[in-house]
């Protein structure tokens, strides 16, 4: 439920928040008009606040929160789009780390600009779990080893390597960033895919190398395994692991170029 306020002292009748909002809560007769949140506004307002982004005098209040409340930017503060090319070219899945161990203050600044990740409805699902130190990681990859043994097909060599003291679920990784939601949530799997590939792409901003934690995940949603690895990671019955990302300072493996690609596959409808 939102309670949404209009100041009419302030109110420039620009329109930008009938344009904005995703809901169509916004409305007005004509152009000369205050703009008004129709009758049904507190029942479907998903919270976005598109509507105290956009406007540009901070005429609206929804739930206490104004435009003040809202994150400033600067005009050339948007990176360009072949910065942002390079960026999507150059991230690679890392396998290799070294034993540099991973500061939680870097974790938080990154886990930071990950929540506003766009989600379905803005319901804002995602939370986070990092589990920090080689020492906790291999206790999480010993519950994966367990499911791998009866539940992943040609498991024989991740075995054999895990019984010779390798990590072929983390990779080596210092630290395990785990996204995970409840069953409130409406697309989880979509939601939590955004997110977890937004912090990805925030790694390699960072010249961190990080690698999607496959094994991790089947596991983690496995009903063989979810119950352990649950309670061993604090969740209930009710939460899921949806997406798992190691993370570290890279290794010996240097990349000179980025790797070839196929050509791009696009069929127009026009």
């Amino acid at each position: 439920m939102a309670e949404i306020t209009i100041d009419k002292y302030l109110c420039v009748k620009c329109g930008q928040c009938i344009v904005a909002c995703p809901a169509r809560i916004y409305q007005r007769k004509s152009p000369n008009d205050y703009p008004s949140a129709a009758s049904y506004a507190e029942e479907v307002c998903i919270g976005c606040a598109h509507c105290l982004a956009v406007c540009p005098v901070g005429a609206i209040t929804v739930d206490g929160k104004t435009n003040a409340d809202c994150v400033s930017f600067a005009d050339g503060s948007v990176p360009r789009f072949e910065q942002i090319a390079n960026l999507a070219r150059l991230r690679r899945s890392i396998r290799s780390y070294s034993d540099k161990p991973m500061d939680n203050g870097t974790i938080e600044q990154m886990l930071d600009v990950v929540r506003y990740a766009p989600t379905a409805i803005n319901g804002l699902p995602v939370k986070w779990i990092a589990v920090n130190g080689r020492k906790k990681v291999l206790e999480l990859a010993a519950l994966v080893s367990e499911w791998s043994k009866t539940q992943l097909p040609k498991s024989a060599l991740l075995l054999a390597e895990w019984e010779r003291g390798g990590d072929p679920f983390f990779r080596g990784a210092p630290c395990v960033i785990i996204a995970y939601t409840d069953e409130t949530a409406v697309w989880p799997v979509v939601d939590a895919t955004i997110a977890v590939e937004t912090l990805d792409l925030c790694a390699a901003a960072k010249h961190l190398g990080s690698c999607w934690a496959g094994y991790f995940v089947r596991a983690a949603q496995s009903k063989e395994s979810k119950g352990a690895i649950n309670a061993w990671l604090g969740l209930k019955d009710n939460e899921t692991a949806q997406g798992g990302l190691m993370l570290g300072h890279t290794g010996t493996v240097a990349y000179q170029r980025i790797p070839y690609r196929p050509e791009l596959s696009l069929r127009w409808i026009c």
